[in-house]
């Protein structure tokens, strides 16, 4: 079956950063990094992809920056122990022989719904590794999402029913539930004093962002408290729908033949494993790929769990 698995890459690695104990290589921390490739190396194990990509975030502006000037203003910095590691992402998916995408002035999320968009009619299945709400909006009944819900040792597939069952609205109306009540993370407002629940129920009321401004003036729907609110942050409202909407026509590279799961991608890893000392995960790799005896990591490296 051609199963498509996309790894929000910057995503996991933080989560590993916050999961993983501290571990160094050479007096570098190197922990989330040796998180990332577990969680990769468990992906491959439990959803048995025919195919793999990593999207990752770019440094600099991004578009959405342009669009609203506090985007993502409030967000606190990387500790620098993560910052550290995460140059060593892609340069490590490089010798590993994994491809991986990033775009100047996109974020992963972009690329992802890009590549979702492009190629679900051709494929039977895509994955998306991440912990990321936003990427709920992309969720259908070909495409799902693999979360990391404690640590990285629990994880969870979000389908349709799931994704309602978490949000209360199905993946259509992520984005229009995100206009109404806003984003702390990402830091827009929405509609001032709309919270999840009030937007929940407008929406399952109207059905949509647009409908619900359509019927503002229907008094038997809406009480005046909540109209007013709606009235005062129209502009907001519309402008967070279109910051929480992922763009999906960024004209990419990508091609899906480059991401085929093959042998190179095990003979990277058993050599990117064995140069960092990461001894578990080698022996895991071995155990998936036994034809191909692990690489021994060398006496003069730290091994790791």
């Amino acid at each position: 079956m051609s199963h498509l698995v996309i790894i929000d890459g910057h995503a996991v690695i933080h989560r590993a950063y916050h999961s993983i104990p501290p571990l160094t290589r050479n007096s570098q921390p190197v922990n989330a990094l040796y998180g990332f490739y577990s969680m990769l190396l468990s992906a491959i194990d439990v959803l048995k992809p025919s195919h793999l990509v990593v999207c990752l975030d770019s440094p600099g502006p991004v578009s959405r920056s342009q669009e609203f000037i506090g985007y993502r203003a409030k967000r606190k910095p990387a500790e620098a122990n993560l910052l550290v590691q995460l140059p060593l992402l892609p340069e490590t998916l490089a010798a590993a022989n994994i491809p991986s995408i990033a775009i100047g002035g996109f974020e992963a999320d972009d690329l992802i719904a890009t590549i979702t968009k492009k190629y679900t009619k051709k494929l039977k299945k895509i994955t998306i590794i991440t912990g990321d709400k936003d990427l709920m909006q992309l969720v259908t009944d070909k495409i799902n999402l693999f979360v990391p819900v404690r640590g990285l040792s629990e994880t969870k597939i979000f389908g349709p029913a799931e994704v309602k069952d978490k949000l209360g609205v199905p993946p259509s109306l992520v984005v229009d539930l995100k206009a109404l009540m806003g984003d702390m993370s990402d830091n827009y407002p929405g509609v001032a004093g709309i919270g999840p629940k009030t937007a929940v129920d407008l929406l399952k009321k109207f059905g949509s962002l647009d409908e619900i401004y359509l019927h503002l003036t229907d008094l038997n729907n809406l009480s005046n408290l909540v109209r007013q609110k709606l009235i005062k942050d129209h502009d907001s409202a519309y402008l967070s729908q279109k910051l929480a909407k992922l763009i999906d026509n960024i004209p990419i590279k990508f091609k899906l033949k480059s991401s085929r799961l093959n042998d190179d991608i095990y003979s990277g890893l058993n050599t990117l494993f064995a140069d960092y000392g990461f001894k578990s995960l080698a022996s895991r790799l071995a155990k998936k790929n036994p034809q191909k005896p692990a690489v021994k990591v060398q006496s003069n490296q730290a091994s790791f769990f």
